[in-house]
């Protein structure tokens, strides 16, 4: 039992709780930098998204327009 308690002993657990614990906040803090990673990129994602959507409305407006405009030519012709 005396060894477990010795100063040399108590000087190592110290010195690896002192470690755990730096271990320990350098993980938590780069959990807290990834999570605001995550956060930027999901919104980023999201303004993306809305874009393409945006996009994607406005091209099916010009092709219905040329459709019109083809429409109007092939009437024409005829």
């Amino acid at each position: 039992m005396e060894q477990l308690f010795s100063d040399n002993r108590l000087g190592e657990l110290e010195e690896k709780i002192d470690l755990l614990l730096g271990t320990y906040k350098g993980m938590r803090e780069e959990k807290e930098g990834n999570l605001r990673r995550i956060e930027s990129l999901e919104a980023e994602n999201r303004e993306l998204k809305e874009l393409v959507a945006r996009i994607e409305g406005e091209k099916d407006l010009v092709m219905e327009k040329v459709k019109g405009i083809l429409e109007k030519i092939q009437k024409i012709e005829a």
